[in-house]
């Protein structure tokens, strides 16, 4: 697999913002559900979104992700900025009912030149029709996810904290370092998966975390914006949205006869990275003991460790999210 190249200049002195925006989670939805790229969407979210659409979903949206289409045109890809707040995706959609037919194909003819690749054809010969089935799949499948997303707020609240935390530490890498499986940080580089991989410098722009919600590998980004970057990467804790059902707390402690009482206080505790001196610190014991359990946490998928100088982070993985919310 190949790798685009994002130099980040001096880590120290980042511009950083974490956003709330829905469209890159539509986007990542329905590129793996209709567009045959894999996003780490679970079974159960694929399911309710082909239940949602209409029934020539994935014919509609067959050109956006064909093998020849490097990027998605600007009418259709997510407009990320920072609000405050999050972002109305209705608003998404009837900016792509409105697009003109003629700023579509002369973003068609911008992205591939005079000759346009064979499934972008039928495309440019009733644009508008296409526009406005695109935004009926993208309606439709909002429709269908809002419930997931609204029981995120939590999830965000802390992601905020986490970056920001981060962020003012001077410990930026540990959020790089956590993206996922289509990001490799080293050196104040990062390298996002891409299948038309090039090198971008970020030179002074916002730099924009959007947390997706419903993939656990998404592959989503905006490099070449003059003004902002932004990184789309699983939501950590996700897996706790996987049921929409009410967890009744347990008279026992189930998951302290499970794992073991100190490994499931370290588990419930990483609520935030920490370091190991935090750690040794929540169980009363020396640096060791804390090391022993963290490995046994490792190993079982439960959290990840990250070496930084003199420390060592720790934080909880997505099974490890997903194993809490099983014995609430």
């Amino acid at each position: 697999m190949e790798y685009s190249r994002l130099d980040l200049g001096d880590t120290t002195d980042l511009r950083v913002s974490v956003v709330r925006d829905p469209m890159p989670t539509l986007i990542s939805l329905v590129a793996d559900v209709y567009g045959h790229r894999p996003q780490g969407v679970v079974e159960p979210w694929r399911r309710l979104v082909r239940e949602s659409a209409r029934v020539d979903a994935a014919a509609v949206l067959h050109p956006m992700f064909a093998p020849r289409t490097p990027v998605l045109p600007d009418c259709i890809s997510p407009l990320v900025h920072d609000h405050g707040r999050a972002a109305d995706p209705t608003d998404h959609f009837e900016r792509i009912r409105e697009t003109a037919p003629a700023v579509l194909l002369g973003e068609l003819h911008r992205i591939f030149g005079a000759d346009l690749p064979a499934q972008w054809r039928p495309v440019a010969a009733a644009p508008k029709r296409w526009l406005h089935g695109v935004a009926e799949v993208m309606a439709g499948t909002w429709s269908a996810f809002a419930p997931v997303w609204n029981r995120a707020s939590a999830l965000f609240d802390r992601e905020f904290e986490r970056v920001g935390s981060a962020m003012v530490r001077s410990a930026s890498e540990t959020v790089f370092l956590g993206l996922g499986s289509r990001h490799r940080y080293k050196d104040g580089v990062l390298h996002i998966e891409d299948r038309y991989p090039a090198d971008f410098s970020l030179q002074g722009r916002t730099l924009a975390f959007v947390p997706v919600v419903s993939s656990s590998a998404p592959t989503l980004c905006e490099l070449d914006d003059p003004h902002q970057v932004w990184l789309g990467y699983a939501m950590p804790g996700q897996g706790r949205l996987h049921s929409s059902e009410d967890y009744v707390p347990p008279r026992t402690d189930a998951l302290g006869t499970a794992i073991g009482r100190t490994r499931a206080h370290i588990l419930r505790m990483l609520t935030a990275p920490a370091t190991m001196s935090d750690i040794a610190a929540w169980i009363n014991a020396t640096a060791p003991a804390a090391t022993y359990h963290c490995r046994q946490l490792e190993d079982a998928g439960l959290l990840t460790r990250y070496r930084h100088g003199l420390y060592t982070e720790v934080r909880r993985t997505l099974r490890g999210e997903a194993l809490i919310d099983l014995f609430r």
